[in-house]
């Protein structure tokens, strides 16, 4: 073995850096050249937005996995482990195999930290020959690397104002930005409104057909029993038939009170039951993700199956076969409840505003607004002043601490927006000091997620 295999793949992508941005795909397509075109040994799905990206690429993989395909999945950021980017068949990569991957592409330096894990996921899913690749975006659209992949369906989640610094500074230039990369056989977008609609069909590549989600799939929620807190039914029925999202819903409610229900015991809230209808296939499944935006994730992820049906890469959607691969999803960081050191746990990955409003709708739907408390910690990039905005009238105290980034949010700061919180040096010493006589809600990054998840090892879940 050489020493650069031997080093593993994070010791040769760290001179990469990894927060480095370059815009551009002519590296991408340089160096997919110089490696022989890999990606055009099979056909992919490409997903991008600003939120919900991950959560409908895994629904998307598992639910064409269960149909007997064989699904190369490529997603970013990472938790824990960077080999939880690539997986095949739902396994992660192994080290060795992605450090064996990683080494040659030294030969391409001027690639980024994630224009080589992209080389490096392209060449796995080739020389696995995956029936099809599932490709999540990264921060935007047009120069995103994913892109460089030459998608038969594109799937955009929603447009939001996350990294403004590198799309623009309003919705509809980030909408333009995202909206670039839809071309493909289908493009379909989850949810749209009058701000971002005209700008998508403007942006997305000529001749590409364009449609809603809500066109190809639906997903209801099943009422649950009477004595848990629910939403009507018709409210949610209306809210779906009129393509609304939770995320812009809760944008303009970001300054009302809380409501005021009875708490849910947190294992009540890991699953949704939920009926989906889409081609074919119609029944009940069990949604492993919580919170109402995930379900408009799911019927993205469905119409995106009903989509590649359509062209032939699926023989026909069967109900049993997207219940197994909704009901067979896991990923962690969202709405997750665990348990370590005598403590409850909900980790979240909410790392932008709009995201943290559809957390809140989740805490409010759940009966814990009002008795949690926060452990809290963000990049610097991130709009802190917004996101503490909303989760402070919803926790009954906060820590904050510092995350394992050179791009971290400096204490001080963390702690300004969270006037009357505790400090903690770090993550871990934040988890041996938290009460332990309430539910801590854990997020503001899916760095932090994966700080909190690493810690407790294998005592949650």
């Amino acid at each position: 073995m050489s020493l650069s295999h031997a080093l593993g793949a994070e010791a040769l992508l760290g001179p990469r850096l990894e927060q480095r941005i370059l815009p551009g795909l002519d590296r991408m397509r340089r160096a997919l050249e110089a490696l022989g075109r890999p990606e055009r040994s099979f056909p992919s799905a490409l997903i991008v937005g600003t939120n919900g990206k991950g959560s409908t690429a895994v629904l998307l993989a598992e639910i064409l996995r269960a149909h007997g395909l064989r699904v190369g999945l490529y997603t970013s950021p990472h938790l824990i482990e960077v080999e939880e980017r690539v997986r095949i068949d739902g396994m992660m990569i192994p080290r060795s195999r992605l450090g064996e991957l990683v080494a040659p592409l030294e030969r391409f330096p001027d690639l980024s930290y994630f224009e080589t894990l992209t080389c490096a996921a392209v060449l796995e899913f080739a020389e696995r020959r995956v029936d099809i690749a599932v490709m999540e975006a990264g921060l935007g659209g047009r120069w995103d690397a994913a892109s460089a992949v030459e998608p038969e369906v594109t799937l955009l989640t929603n447009v939001g104002t996350d990294h403004q610094q590198w799309l623009g500074t309003t919705r509809a230039a980030i909408a333009a930005e995202k909206a670039a990369a839809l071309r493909g056989r289908e493009a379909i977008v989850g949810v749209w409104d009058h701000e971002v609609e005209p700008v998508v069909r403007a942006s997305a590549a000529p001749g590409t057909p364009l449609s809603l989600a809500s066109a190809w799939a639906t997903v209801i929620p099943i009422e649950p029993r009477s004595e848990e807190p629910r939403v009507k039914s018709e409210e949610l029925k209306r809210k779906h038939q009129a393509g609304v999202s939770e995320l812009l819903t809760l944008n303009s409610q970001l300054s009302t009170a809380p409501r005021t229900v009875e708490p849910l015991n947190p294992r009540t809230f890991e699953r949704t039951r939920v009926t989906f209808t889409v081609g074919g296939a119609s029944g009940d499944a069990n949604l492993p993700l919580a919170g109402e935006h995930q379900r408009a994730n799911l019927t993205l992820a469905l119409a995106g199956a009903a989509a590649l049906a359509k062209h032939g890469f699926i023989r026909g959607l069967r109900t049993d076969a997207a219940r197994r691969g909704i009901e067979g999803v896991s990923w962690p960081g969202r709405l997750q409840w665990c348990q370590g050191r005598g403590r409850d746990l909900l980790v979240d990955g909410a790392h932008n505003r709009e995201a943290v409003a559809a957390l809140a709708g989740a805490l409010d739907s759940m009966g814990l607004s009002g008795s949690v408390h926060l452990l809290f910690s963000c990049l610097d990039d991130k709009p802190l002043k917004a996101m503490a905005a909303i989760l402070r009238p919803r926790v009954r105290g906060v820590t904050v601490a510092p995350i394992a980034s050179p791009r971290a949010t400096p204490l001080n700061d963390l702690a300004a927006a969270f006037p009357g919180s505790q400090r903690a040096g770090s993550v871990a010493a934040a988890l041996l000091e938290i009460p332990t006589d309430c539910p801590t809600l854990v997020t503001g990054s899916l760095r932090l997620a994966g700080e909190v998840l690493a810690s407790l090892g294998g005592d949650h879940g």
